[in-house]
């Protein structure tokens, strides 16, 4: 028994992914571009997202950093 390439079974997968999507396959770069487009997008704005969640953490802690030294004994 021979074994199938895995190439060919990951090309083989993609074929059958992208026929039951659209069955033209000149529609095909458009479908994959919109995707890949797609998914920059999300990345980008989770990138921004956990920037600014991570400058409010930042902050907070200083807040809480700060009001410790207030209220700390000074012997």
């Amino acid at each position: 028994m021979r074994r199938i390439p895995a190439p060919v079974l990951l090309v083989a997968g993609a074929v059958a992914w992208m026929t039951t999507r659209d069955r033209n396959p000149a529609r095909w770069p458009s479908l994959l571009r919109d995707d890949v487009e797609g998914l920059v997008h999300d990345a980008r704005e989770a990138l921004v997202d956990g920037a600014r969640a991570g400058l409010r953490a930042e902050q907070a802690f200083d807040h809480d950093m700060d009001e410790a030294r207030r209220r700390a004994r000074t012997w």
